[in-house]
């Protein structure tokens, strides 16, 4: 993990704290990111991260124990987290926004606004290249391609890993747990942590003269993921994994 501090915000003071950092006047984007039991509108959100392009903080909010006012309380300044997500002044970086914007908005009726979709620019930045781009590919695996982020990235998603996937033993269960375990808390906020790094990194993938033109369709394909997650009956499944035109 970089010199970010990890904050659990399991409080509504504590939540005051974070939506001052989040909507400072130096604040361009934001990086964005769930967990939960079954994250969809099946299923439960348990945490969202997030972190300001301006800030050291990463903020994890506990939303198992905050409930809708994880989404509904006001600071003094009339924000919200809801305001936050929904707003159209500040950039909300994802990877793979589609079934966050799926629980979201079918559990808690936010509509995010102005979202930037890494997935969406990695694979940008292979068609960029010539590369005939069938697939999208998962965050861990593009974290490791382009980042290579070290030894310690790696134990805390193998111990996350242990801990929460069925298929090593673990339970996506412990994400409800309280006390949260500390491994969890880890493993929750490193990815987030390195959503801005990974943006540079795959913008710079593409040619100089051709960035702006893919970044414009990333943007619009970002868009249209945050809406098909609105319909009321949303695909699962393989065909989830095939990298459509945009």
């Amino acid at each position: 993990m970089s010199s970010h501090t990890i904050q659990l915000v399991d409080t509504t003071v504590l939540l005051d704290s974070c939506l001052l950092d989040i909507t400072s006047l130096s604040t361009t984007k934001l990086a964005v990111d769930l967990e939960g039991v079954n994250l969809c509108r099946d299923g439960t959100i348990s945490l969202l991260q997030i972190l300001s392009v301006a800030s050291q903080t990463i903020w994890i909010i506990d939303v198992t124990v905050l409930g809708v006012l994880a989404f509904s309380h006001s600071n003094l300044n009339g924000d919200t987290l809801k305001s936050v997500l929904e707003g159209s002044q500040v950039t909300k970086v994802f990877y793979d926004v589609r079934t966050d914007s799926d629980a979201l908005f079918n559990l808690f009726g936010i509509k995010l606004s102005n979202t930037y979709d890494l997935q969406l620019l990695e694979v940008a930045a292979r068609r960029s290249s010539g590369k005939k781009v069938s697939y999208v590919i998962g965050l861990g695996k593009v974290i490791n391609q382009y980042i290579r982020p070290g030894s310690q990235w790696t134990r805390v998603k193998e111990e996350g890993a242990a801990l929460l996937f069925p298929d090593k033993g673990g339970s996506y269960e412990l994400f409800d747990k309280r006390p949260l375990d500390e491994r969890v808390l880890q493993y929750s906020a490193q990815d987030v942590n390195l959503l801005f790094q990974l943006q540079t990194m795959l913008e710079s993938e593409i040619g100089r003269y051709e960035r702006a033109g893919w970044i414009r369709k990333v943007i619009q394909g970002s868009s249209r993921r945050v809406d098909e997650a609105h319909l009321p009956i949303y695909p699962k499944g393989r065909q989830r994994a095939i990298a459509t035109f945009f």
